[in-house]
């Protein structure tokens, strides 16, 4: 949920629950003063009346109507109600509904003889007051809601769109463009703070991405050059004549040993450009066709090493990839099936629009399965195997958004890799 939204939100909460709190304390309070209002009337009421008794020394006359009724009646000395207020309801014929009142009785004495009075006040006038006032209050606080929760919301965008700004800036922003992070400046405090501290980070990010660019590209050249060296020396040895059996078998652990260092180092400067997300030309690769053709290179030696490659499904598929790197996936996946196999055991692919799968018989792994795509992790103890290729298949797919998943049942694994996550 966006900040402004959820801003808006606690607004429309804060003022529902103060509105719903006021509300009830004004009704309470407007309900409170007008019974205080009707019962000063009744209390005035009153007062006359024992004035009239006493000035005039008779009953006065009752009165009955819409808004206010007198009724009196001997009292029962045994039975004296001296002051009552009261709330009650009398039906009206003329508004065919009950009428809300409040009553007061007491009892007055003339000529040593009780009288019980009763006089009615409506509520009605009061009620319609009430429910006129509450509805304009609705109105109002809606009207004062909505309003508020306008104003909040333009005036919270308007002082946030250098915040956006420099989010959709960072969004944008690549190491491999070699450019700083450029912001606007902001006339808010903490935003200044943050675009200062975004553009100082992204500094350092840019430096330390050069130099270990720099670094990357140093070792690929100061590495190669005397693994080379020392590769063709222990290879020219190796045709020597007068070596003995011990002296060219320690010459071959050495030329293995060398051959597996450059692999190696290959291997990892790869890892490192990936991760460093050099490879930035894409395009539709067709993956069959380079599928197909790897398939073809690696035939000679599926078949040396006795092993039967069945293709299941071959649907044309397109993937925006760099090409090269897709060369790298499929020759790591291929060679992983090769190498973890057994002699008389198969290879299995398939591909379609959802997923490319590539089965092979072997072992069961000896690490758990979530940490083979982890570096220099292997599921056994495959000769030649740097425990390096699965890694590059999971750079790489993380790099495009490919799901990598691996499987193993029943003398089979599996690792499939699906294009949509």
């Amino acid at each position: 949920m966006r900040v402004l939204t959820k801003t808006s939100l606690y607004y429309l909460l804060v003022s529902l629950v103060v509105f719903a709190v006021g509300g009830t304390v004004f009704y309470l309070s407007l309900r409170e003063e007008i019974y205080d209002e009707v019962d000063d009337q009744l209390f005035t009421d009153k007062e006359n009346i024992i004035a009239y008794i006493q000035k005039h020394d008779r009953l006065p006359n009752v009165t009955s109507g819409i808004s206010e009724a007198i009724h009196v009646r001997e009292a029962d000395p045994e039975n004296l109600v001296m002051e009552h207020l009261s709330d009650t309801l009398i039906y009206s014929t003329y508004d065919e509904e009950d009428i809300p009142f409040r009553k007061l009785t007491f009892t007055v004495y003339r000529q040593g003889k009780p009288y019980e009075y009763t006089i009615f006040k409506s509520l009605m006038d009061f009620d319609d007051l009430t429910e006129s006032t509450v509805l304009a209050m609705i109105w109002i606080f809606i009207l004062l809601l909505v309003g508020l929760v306008f104003v909040n919301y333009y005036t919270n965008k308007y002082t946030w769109r250098h915040f956006y700004d420099t989010l959709a800036r960072i969004k944008e922003y690549r190491l491999s463009h070699h450019q700083p992070l450029m912001l606007k400046e902001s006339s808010t405090t903490e935003f200044e703070e943050l675009n200062q501290v975004l553009q100082s980070m992204t500094g350092k990010i840019h430096s330390d991405f050069l130099n270990l660019k720099e670094f990357t590209e140093n070792v690929s050249h100061e590495i190669q050059t005397p693994l080379a060296i020392v590769s063709s020396k222990v290879e020219l040895f190796m045709q020597s004549e007068n070596l003995t059996e011990e002296q060219a078998q320690m010459l071959s652990d050495m030329y293995g040993a060398l051959n597996r260092l450059a692999r190696l180092n290959k291997s990892l400067i790869l890892l490192t450009r990936i991760e460093n997300r050099e490879f930035t030309v894409e395009e539709q690769v067709p993956l069959h066709r380079l599928l197909q053709e790897q398939l073809t290179h690696l035939q000679e030696i599926i078949s040396m090493r006795g092993l039967e490659l069945e293709v299941e499904e071959m649907e044309e598929v397109y993937v925006q990839m760099n090409s090269g790197l897709t060369d790298v996936l499929l020759q790591n996946l291929l060679n992983n099936a090769i190498k973890h196999n057994h002699a008389g055991g198969s290879i299995k692919v398939l591909l379609n629009r959802q997923k490319l799968c590539i089965r092979n018989t072997g072992e069961a792994p000896q690490d758990q399965p979530e940490r083979l795509f982890g570096r220099f992790r292997t599921g056994d103890d495959a000769v030649g195997s740097l425990g390096i290729g699965l890694a590059l298949v999971k750079k790489i797919c993380d790099l495009y958004g490919l799901l990598p998943k691996y499987n193993f049942k029943d003398g089979e694994h599996s690792l499939c890799i699906y294009f949509t996550k």
